[in-house]
């Protein structure tokens, strides 16, 4: 019941947001010599569908990577820039020749062209005002914290209680901006100076929405401490459970619970358990990642199929397990969804591990330091655009990438490696055809079949931006890394491996040979025999996280 109240009130307060209160008069300059009493109710009720909308698109996605928030901005701002100029030289538009004949059709469908074009003119600019309403205002944050971990139903139901206290206060300045505009009686002709002074307030606004003058604005106005609400949605903001949204704003209010290391708040509300008191200072710059803990459900005790039967693409890449009596694979159409499994192979219990937004392929013991077993959930919340795990005993905080707990009475242990291949379907088919393959029927409404990361690996764009990025190989090429027995980090760039087959270098007097077959297994071993687990991750996650205490085997 809490969460509604709150979403009723987020609602409420998105219209006192700095970036809102100059689109407001948007809305009810909509609303002003309007050609019915139920144009303003167009208007706010199709701003507010483009916000039902818009928050299902984030949530279908799963990630915030789809589509730059510059996008929205130009959208938006574009069409209130051209709604604009056509209240200020109504000519314009009418001099189109399809407008002409739009309206003629209209005449014979509706019995006046006028109400048609007028009716989805309010449409379309409420659904303008949609996305600049959902991503300018702290509390909107709110409803994506609950909706995009929660369940179609209950999401649902946040979100529309987030749009009703939204709609309600945009219906109430909509009717006072009519009854104080018909007072002054400059409101009834359309073509008149009141529509003008709309139209270039529409220009005006359109033009800081594409340039992003309205974001410099917001941060005058906060700057002097006129108009401040924060106040007032930080206290909104302590009452939720999933806080992690200050994180997304980069103004959550901290907690410290050891003299050199500040821990988010958000993170010790989700994790109660977790034993504070010892931290890696590193914590202090977590973000969430967007969904809360567990909204990426990790899998448990999947199931598999013979690989025989699985229609999947020979490009398609997996972590493999195998051994002597077994091989099972983990495609990467699943893991990218989910990317954590918690199984068993060969009696050893296995967490098969995959972050997205830095290609990190990892395979841990679920072994923990004192001996007893756990499975891991996803915590949300991501260090140098890594994800963070957590293991469900003791609500450790582990750095996925490293092994490492970040928080908790493991703090600083590091989870044991399990040995790994990655490897494409077309070579396990060739090596591996008896092997079984992980199914898609995991008891998750997912598409398997479609990559909600879909380019990401092969831009430049960051979804999460590191705090340093190594140039000496391309940011997001993949590189297979292993310890040495020093415990120091080695890489070297898995595709120029492959091409290579097979590389020998000598560190701190020591001689590995990295092997390739021909069918893409890796083996990692040194002089005197002894093999070393490994595992993959883009450049830039290996250089942030091992910085001068690591060593590049940088192949020409």
């Amino acid at each position: 019941m809490t969460l509604f109240v709150i979403s009723f009130i987020a609602g409420i307060l998105t219209v006192l947001a700095p970036c809102v209160l100059p689109l407001l008069p948007v809305v009810i300059g909509s609303s002003v010599g309007a050609r019915s009493k139920a144009t303003p109710y167009i208007v706010i009720g199709s701003l507010a569908f483009s916000i039902l909308i818009f928050t299902y698109l984030l949530k279908a996605t799963t990630a915030f990577i789809a589509i730059p928030p510059y996008v929205w901005s130009y959208i938006s701002g574009g069409i209130l820039f051209g709604f604009g100029l056509i209240l200020v030289f109504p000519k314009l538009w009418e001099s189109l020749q399809f407008v002409s004949k739009a309206g003629t059709d209209a005449n014979k469908l509706m019995g006046t062209g006028h109400q048609k074009k007028s009716f989805w003119g309010d449409v379309i600019i409420g659904a303008a005002l949609g996305p600049v309403f959902s991503t300018c205002s702290p509390t909107y944050l709110v409803i994506l914290a609950t909706v995009l971990p929660a369940s179609f139903f209950l999401g649902t139901l946040y979100l529309l209680t987030y749009l009703a206290g939204l709609v309600s206060i945009l219906i109430i300045i909509a009717l006072l901006g009519q009854k104080i505009t018909r007072k002054l009686q400059i409101a009834a002709d359309g073509r008149g100076v009141f529509k003008k002074v709309i139209g270039v307030l529409f220009i005006i606004v359109g033009i800081f929405i594409i340039t992003g003058l309205d974001k410099k604005l917001e941060t005058k106005v906060l700057d002097t401490g006129w108009l401040d609400i924060s106040q007032l949605e930080s206290k909104l903001l302590d009452n939720v459970d999933v806080e992690e949204i200050e994180a997304k704003l980069n103004t959550n209010e901290a907690m410290n619970f050891q003299e050199e290391v500040t821990v988010p708040k958000y993170l010790q509300k989700l994790f109660s358990e977790t034993d504070w008191s010892k931290s890696d200072p590193n914590l202090s710059n977590a973000l969430s990642g967007g969904p809360s803990k567990d909204g990426i459900p990790a899998l448990e005790s999947p199931k598999f199929v013979p690989l025989a039967d699985a229609d999947y693409a020979d490009s398609v890449q997996a972590i493999v397990l195998t051994n002597k009596t077994e091989t099972k694979v983990y495609p990467y159409n699943i893991l990218t969804w989910h990317e954590i499994v918690n199984d068993t192979f060969g009696g050893v219990p296995v967490a098969v591990t995959f972050c997205p937004l830095c290609g990190s392929a990892i395979v841990y013991n679920r072994t923990l330091p004192d001996g007893t077993v756990s499975t891991f959930g996803v915590s949300g919340s991501l260090l140098e655009s890594n994800m963070i795990m957590y293991d469900r005993k003791t609500e450790n905080l582990w750095q996925q990438s490293t092994g490492r707990s970040l928080a908790g009475s493991f703090f600083p242990n590091e989870l044991s490696l399990h040995p790994l291949q990655l490897m494409t379907i077309g070579e396990v088919r060739t090596s591996f055809p008896k092997a079984s393959i992980m199914s898609t029927d995991t008891g998750h409404n997912r598409n398997y079949y479609k990559n909600p990361y879909a380019g990401y690996d092969t831009n430049n764009a960051f979804a999460f931006e590191p705090s340093d990025i190594d140039k000496t190989l391309p940011a997001k090429s993949i590189v297979a890394v292993f310890k040495n027995d020093n415990s120091i980090p080695i890489a070297v760039p898995w595709l120029k491996l492959r091409e290579a087959k097979e590389v020998s270098e000598t560190i701190s007097g020591t001689s590995y040979n990295l092997k390739v077959s021909d069918n893409g297994e890796l083996t990692i071993s040194d002089n005197a025999g002894s093999s070393y687990p490994f595992y993959f991750e883009m450049w830039f996650s290996f250089s942030v996280q091992h910085g001068d205490n690591s060593v590049l085997i940088n192949l020409k």
